[in-house]
């Protein structure tokens, strides 16, 4: 994962499998990304994802609550098409917005 704060918008950039492995690794360093920006919106970018479990939407979700909390506002970026349906299927894009093209890195 990388990660850029741009005014005040946190990006995050992530890659590979989206799994309970990866998800492990990068929760607590994205809670605490997000702890200490206090950005007004954070876009995740998945366009480098290439597999998204359960564990994954779960981290996603678990993430817009904490933003909620602050209120700030969540937006993926860039799914793939199997990740978009999986995403749509799950109800995420109820209460999160989707964009493409994010600010690259």
């Amino acid at each position: 994962m990388k990660y850029q704060m741009i005014a005040d918008t946190l990006y995050f950039y992530f890659y590979g499998d989206f799994d309970n492995l990866k998800i492990c690794n990068l929760k607590q360093i994205c809670i605490d990304l997000i702890e200490n920006y206090e950005p007004a919106v954070v876009k995740m970018d998945f366009e480098e994802v290439s597999f998204i479990d359960s564990t994954g939407i779960g981290f996603v979700l678990a993430r817009y609550k904490q933003l909620k909390k602050m209120g700030s506002e969540l937006i993926i970026c860039n799914l793939s098409r199997t990740n978009q349906t999986l995403f749509h299927m799950s109800g995420v894009f109820q209460i999160i917005a989707y964009e493409r093209n994010g600010v690259k890195l």
